[in-house]
């Protein structure tokens, strides 16, 4: 399987969204018009984050499945090592920051006690429901890690599936099955928020941030992968159905459905801009039209581009390359880096001015994700992969 280069890109696109919307959280101008909207919608993010993995995780299986399970599988600990070190190295790294700035910064808070210290060493705080002021955003972490976790469950399933019951049968028999539980996950959604708007002390909020909570949008790269590799050997609806045919074949059709999507989800369909509680039907409106959004532009990255068109030279551009290499330092820097700016300079939380505060956290964030690549994860990536690569016994 090639590296997907506008994939890459697309880690990069999450990873802005993200960082856009907290500044328009911190600086109050996700509650202006409709530009606003926009803006607070950029937590649409962490959905492409989650198809993300879930594609990438899981594509290998499948591929695995649908060759009769006829090539070998990574062992769960070469898996877990590469895991741990994309992840580990650069969070405990901005996790220093963090308590760094707890401790130093009269209104973040304070250290708490031990158990709340370890409990973010550990990326449990997606269970505990405490989060420091500057780490608000690793929720999504805890929930991530909890999916690596189960992918070698989940892959073994789905290369078992598609090695016995067939190519085409078992591609049908799985987007079946992925579908139901993508919804089973916008039903936990609605008991979440029924929860929490009956009064939940916090139990409703770590439902609603579990994998259980966002199956619909681990789903969308489960679909995206069986679609992807269905295709490649002449099975499933890619390949039978002309109407999905155009339109998955249409880079340009799926961004501008994707952008449609995400307008739709700036809407108060999708509820509340700030930290309200949404009706139940909000919810499920904005988990859903998020997992539309993740889609969408997943299934346009996945598709290696020609050379000769603007997605190809976007995908051999090196920035490109570059920007999804710092995306997850992007991602663990900037809410730390807004609340130093706020610090130092005296900024009025939710009344700032937005376009500063934008360019200073860009400006900072990217260099923190910078150097935390080049001089912490590229080394111990390269450094486990060698590692992993000498000890693992050789195929035929």
């Amino acid at each position: 399987m090639g590296h997907l280069r506008l994939v890459d890109g697309l880690r990069a696109v999450a990873a802005g969204l993200v960082l856009a919307s907290h500044v328009g959280f911190w600086s109050g101008a996700s509650q202006i018009d409709l530009v606003g909207g926009l803006v607070a919608r950029g937590d649409a993010g962490v959905a492409v984050f989650f198809a993300i993995s879930a594609f990438l995780l899981l594509r290998p299986a499948i591929s695995r499945g649908l060759d009769g399970a006829q090539t070998p599988r990574s062992s769960t600990g070469v898996y877990a090592a590469h895991r741990a070190a994309r992840i580990l190295p650069a969070y405990w790294l901005a996790l220093v920051g963090v308590l760094a700035a707890a401790a130093l910064i009269p209104s973040a808070g304070g250290l708490g006690g031990g158990e709340r210290v370890l409990a973010h060493v550990l990326l449990l705080q997606g269970y505990t429901g405490e989060y420091y002021q500057s780490f608000t955003q690793t929720w999504s972490l805890t929930t991530e890690v909890t999916f690596y976790v189960l992918v070698p469950v989940l892959g073994a399933v789905l290369a078992r599936v598609l090695s016995r019951r067939g190519g085409a049968r078992g591609i049908r028999s799985l987007l079946t099955a992925t579908i139901a539980i993508g919804l089973l996950g916008l039903v936990v959604q609605a008991a979440a928020t029924a929860w929490t708007r009956a009064g939940s002390d916090g139990g409703a909020g770590i439902l609603a941030t579990s994998v259980l909570g966002h199956l619909a949008w681990f789903g969308v790269g489960v679909v995206v992968a069986l679609l992807t590799e269905a295709r490649r050997r002449g099975l499933g609806p890619l390949v039978t159905r002309p109407a999905l045919v155009a339109v998955w074949s249409s880079r340009p059709t799926l961004v501008l459905l994707a952008v449609v999507t995400f307008v739709v989800a700036s809407s108060p369909v999708a509820g509340p801009r700030d930290l309200a509680a949404p009706t139940v039907a909000q919810a499920v409106a904005k988990e859903g039209l998020y997992a539309l959004f993740a889609l969408f532009l997943l299934a346009a990255a996945v598709q290696e581009p020609a050379a000769d068109t603007p997605a190809g030279a976007i995908a051999r551009a090196g920035v490109t390359r570059w920007l999804g290499d710092i995306s997850y330092g992007v991602f663990l820097w900037h809410v730390l880096v807004l609340q130093v700016l706020f610090a130092l300079t005296g900024a009025t939380l939710f009344a700032a001015d937005f376009w500063w505060v934008l360019y200073a956290t860009v400006g900072f964030s990217v260099a923190l994700a910078s150097a935390s690549w080049w001089l912490v994860e590229r080394p111990i990536l390269t450094a486990v992969r060698a590692r992993t690569a000498r000890d693992t016994p050789a195929r035929a």
